[in-house]
């Protein structure tokens, strides 16, 4: 028999978002809920293809996983004695039954054509998430709302925030698009139109536009005169956050303490 290696799912090489998509995919299955035993099994099952399994710490972050980060981030309910087991919310539920459904134009930066993609909605809501944090941190002084949750509703904007009172407060508004794109990947004309009409009906002050991928040279001309902020890249993205002292989005992706 072989010997199982006992680590933690982030030792395994697993990131929030591959917990999430197994447990998740399995909890879709039960609207009564599943418990913790049957959540340890689900990694334990994709553990073992690597003669690996959960350890006691292994167990305990799992645990932390669902019971805190995605109760928090809105996917899961929280625990409820009277109605014992883990149930994602329709916000959970949604993710998983878009997943690998929604098509998304792209323009490659290296061919220099628009291309199709699948689009990871897992992946690009906890980045819009992740950022949603970031910005709260930034900005402290604005009421924001997540409307990327609402994509059929999004008009070309996932965040929006408004000024509440005068401390700190340079502008009435502020308007973010957020795109979990590959790195050579801009959006195309058409996306970085609606982006720009849907600040532009909205009275948007101050616009961002940020992106794990590229904006073509024409998009950054456009976006330095219209003073649109751009941050492209994970690691600037990373730097960004530090300047902040806030978690970068890295850890926040291998979140599990």
């Amino acid at each position: 028999m072989v010997k199982l290696i006992e680590v933690t799912y982030t030792e395994a090489g697993l990131t929030k978002e591959n917990v999430y998509s197994l447990i998740f995919n399995e909890m879709i299955k039960y609207p009564n809920g599943i418990d913790i035993k049957n959540i340890y099994e689900i990694i334990n099952n994709k553990l073992k293809i690597n003669s690996q399994i959960l350890s006691e710490q292994g167990r305990a972050t799992l645990r932390n996983l669902i019971n805190k980060y995605a109760v928090l981030e809105g996917f899961v309910f929280p625990y409820d004695n009277e109605n014992p087991g883990w149930r994602l919310t329709n916000e959970g539920s949604k993710l998983i039954e878009q997943q690998g459904k929604q098509e998304e134009s792209v323009f490659n930066i290296e061919t220099q054509e628009n291309e199709t993609e699948i689009a990871n909605t897992l992946k690009g809501t906890l980045l819009e998430k992740y950022v949603l944090g970031l910005l709260k941190e930034m900005h402290p002084y604005y009421s924001w709302f997540h409307q990327g949750i609402q994509k059929n509703n999004e008009r070309g904007l996932d965040l929006i925030a408004n000024k509440i009172g005068e401390k700190n407060s340079v502008y009435k508004s502020i308007g973010v698009q957020i795109k979990n794109h590959k790195e050579t990947s801009a959006p195309t004309k058409d996306e970085w139109l609606k982006f720009l009409a849907g600040c532009f009906v909205r009275h948007i002050e101050e616009v961002m536009f940020i992106t794990t991928g590229k904006l073509s040279s024409d998009q950054r001309r456009e976006a330095s005169e219209a003073k649109i902020t751009v941050i492209e890249g994970i690691d600037e993205l990373n730097r960004i956050a530090k300047l902040y002292k806030y978690k970068t989005y890295d850890e926040y992706i291998k979140e599990s303490e």
